[in-house]
This record gives C-alpha cells, sequence and structure tokens, in this order.
C-alpha cells in the first residue's frame, strides 16, 4: 500500500484528481451510489444509505490506487479503504477494500460479483445556464 502524501502528485496522478473532479453517479454496481470530489475532498453517498466524507489520495502501481480516509460516516468505515479505480473520459470504474486492511484489491472485479462492492460511475453534467 502506499502511504498518505503531502507532497504534489506526480504528474499522472495530478491529471487523474483534476479528471476527477465534480460529480459522479453509480451506472453499474450491487448499490447506488454517489460520489461528489472537489480538490482531495469527498464525499460518498449510498442512495438511501450512509454518507462518508473524507479525503483522498492517489497512488502510482500496476492498477491505479486511491487512498480514501474516512472521517466522518459509519464507525466502523473510518480510517483508510485502499481502493482501486479506473478512468476512462466520463467513466470511472471503482472497487474499495475492506477499510483499514491496507490491502488493496489486485484487479476488478464483476460489477455482479456480491463479494466486492465494484462500482461503475459515469459524470454528472451540470446544465449550463
Amino acid at each position: 500500500m502506499t502511504g498518505r502524501t503531502s507532497a504534489p502528485a506526480a504528474p499522472g496522478l495530478r491529471s487523474d484528481l483534476d479528471a476527477l473532479q465534480g460529480a459522479w453517479e453509480s451506472v453499474a454496481g450491487p448499490r447506488q451510489a454517489r460520489l461528489l470530489v472537489a480538490g482531495r475532498k469527498f464525499s460518498f453517498e449510498f442512495v438511501g444509505g450512509a454518507i462518508y466524507i473524507g479525503t483522498l489520495d492517489l497512488a502510482d502501481g500496476p492498477i491505479a490506487g486511491m487512498d480514501m480516509h474516512v472521517e466522518e460516516g459509519p464507525p466502523d468505515h473510518r480510517g483508510t479503504s485502499p481502493c482501486i479505480y479506473q478512468l476512462d473520459g466520463g467513466v470511472l470504474r471503482w472497487c474499495p477494500g475492506r477499510p483499514n486492511s491496507g490491502k488493496r484489491p489486485s484487479r476488478f472485479p464483476d460489477v455482479d460479483d456480491s463479494r466486492y462492492l465494484s462500482l461503475v460511475f459515469r459524470r454528472v453534467r451540470v446544465p449550463r445556464r
């Protein structure tokens, strides 16, 4: 697992962080969810359920990594969730590891695999006035 960094992100990670900015809604996976990223801060909501708030750090590796530091939300999910992600334009594929496990998933499971919370998000476009 890559540790939490306070130094500026590497160029590739910086562009990913820029691309993650904004609102996302899940379009595939076991639960409906929304994700909002503003700078390094995030809010993650299960529609009709729990809300998680915290900060995130991106990590290099064989598969893109994201450490989500949950500061507000259900007590058993606070701490760091090591995640993997893949960005493809306005589509974000995302899968977390167990909170505070220090173990990031090594691959993307199928979105229908009930052992994992694997979600696919689409960017929410806000209409311009």
